[in-house]
């Protein structure tokens, strides 16, 4: 049985929020917003009972805007967590897409050990990364100095880079955090979309993401097979697979793109023969 929560809020600010789930822990689980379309404000703060069982105290960062946590309040949320961290013996920390640029952007004054970053960017920036064209709204205010991880640059940080290499962007963001963070592996899931969960979310498995990044010595063996089981039969996969060998390779990006079709005429298929029996 786990500790009742306790949560204190660390900071309240303008743009950013940094809320701590207390329940007696050593150790410290990180946690990141991430960009939403429909984003209105603050979220709802959702402690995760996973990271509670597995015997961690939550710290939740969340931010007003899809901002990628650069804004007014990014020096003080920095401040907090460098207090914060030294009420714990070891910091980890997850992220998705602009979580996961975040996950970065304060794993040195959060004294991060590991990462695991889901379909991450290394900045929104056009002058660093003029390949992003989904972010150009949310480039406009984004500050390129304060948000530079260049000058973060730590070869000692572990971690996982979770990404669809079928998506370009997403793996040009991924080679270049590596390069600024050697030691995270890449772990490729093609088809996985973005960010890269579509397929291991059908089979109801995206918890192992959360599972990898409690526990990362268990490496990313197990998120490996079970995308890998569950590709062959998601069509997803097969679409994923026909645009990325389209120009070299001609006849697989065909084979793919029929086995797309198949998949999703079986389904529907099946959804008549309920109907009728209904």
């Amino acid at each position: 049985m786990t500790e009742p929560a306790k949560i204190t809020r660390l900071l309240d600010g303008e743009h950013l929020r940094a809320d701590l789930v207390q329940r007696g822990a050593n150790r410290l689980m990180v946690t990141f917003d991430y960009r939403r379309l429909d984003r209105d404000g603050f979220g709802p703060v959702v402690p995760s009972e996973q990271f509670a069982k597995a015997g961690f105290d939550q710290l939740m960062i969340a931010t007003r805007d899809n901002d990628w946590f650069i804004n007014a309040d990014t020096a003080v949320l920095e401040s907090v967590c460098r207090d914060l961290r030294k009420n714990y013996i070891a910091a980890q920390a997850i992220g998705y897409s602009m979580g996961g640029f975040g996950a970065f952007r304060f794993s040195q004054v959060l004294g991060l050990s590991h990462v695991v970053a889901v379909s991450p960017q290394v900045s929104i920036a056009p002058q660093l990364v003029p390949f992003e064209t989904r972010y150009r709204r949310e480039a406009r205010r984004f500050d390129p100095a304060l948000g530079d991880l260049t000058a973060i640059f730590d070869g000692s940080l572990r971690g996982h880079i979770l990404l669809d290499p079928f998506n370009l962007a997403d793996l040009t963001h991924a080679r270049m955090l590596q390069v600024l963070f050697p030691r995270v592996a890449l772990v490729r899931l093609p088809g996985g979309g973005h960010p890269c969960t579509r397929i291991l979310r059908g089979v109801q498995r995206a918890g192992l993401i959360q599972a990898l990044a409690l526990d990362p010595a268990r490496g990313a063996g197990q998120v490996l097979s079970t995308h890998r089981s569950a590709r062959a039969s998601n069509p997803a996969y097969w679409r994923g697979l026909q645009h990325a060998s389209a120009a070299r390779h001609p006849v697989w990006s065909s084979i793919a793109r029929q086995s797309a079709v198949n998949m999703v005429d079986a389904a529907q298929d099946g959804v008549d023969e309920d109907r009728d029996s209904a």
